[in-house]
């Protein structure tokens, strides 16, 4: 039963991490059409340093949700060492380059400022707990990386729990969108680091 337990678990974290990441592609039709777009103002849509963060944000972001499960396979680790840590680079260059195009990008958030600083603290622990993972390990303490990493990725899934959170606040509890995207900016992460401790507390480290 663990067994089915925790092949069901990492199953649904890469079915998850994998349809966030399918998903976010579109934005890379450069289409204007889509809702988070269609409510800029021209004066940010066209603003060439708004274009690279918001790009950048999406483009770090799918590298770092596909890439970061993997991380957390103790079986990879130990039979190929070497992906783990070029995987683990890939993981850490894609946060570290879309963390502040993400904070930037939250100046413009959606919605007013409640929406804009959950962003921007996204973004703020996004890049302090991934930079915390690279440096313990590069200090050899690989229990303090593994805490590290599992709160890196907690950051990194608020892509996918945004995208659980938003649509059931407004189905289930009626918000109106305004409201769900306030509410959403820190429910997406806030929650995960939450768990994120509990499972630190348990030494859960891996899928």
């Amino acid at each position: 039963m663990a067994h089915l337990l925790t092949f069901l678990r990492r199953s649904l974290l890469f079915l998850l991490a994998f349809g966030v990441a399918l998903y976010a592609c579109i934005y890379f039709s450069f289409r204007t059409d889509f809702p988070v777009i269609s409510a800029k103002t021209p004066a940010v849509f066209t603003q060439p340093a708004w274009q690279f963060a918001f790009y950048g944000h999406i483009f770090g972001g799918i590298l770092a949700l596909t890439t970061g499960p993997f991380q957390f396979l103790r079986r990879l680790r130990k039979r190929n060492l070497r992906l783990h840590r070029q995987l683990g680079m890939v993981y850490v260059g894609a946060i570290l380059l879309a963390a502040p195009c993400a904070l930037y990008a939250a100046l413009y958030a959606n919605e007013g400022w409640i929406a804009r600083i959950g962003f921007a603290g996204l973004a703020i622990a996004w890049f302090i707990t991934t930079l915390r993972a690279y440096t313990t390990i590069r200090a050899k303490n690989v229990l303090a990386h593994k805490r590290w990493m599992v709160r890196s990725y907690a950051c990194t899934a608020a892509a996918i729990t945004l995208r659980l959170w938003l649509p059931l606040e407004m189905a289930g509890f009626h918000l109106s969108f305004a409201t769900a995207y306030q509410t959403v900016a820190w429910l997406c992460w806030v929650p995960n680091l939450l768990f994120a401790e509990w499972l630190i507390a348990r030494r859960k480290f891996e899928l």
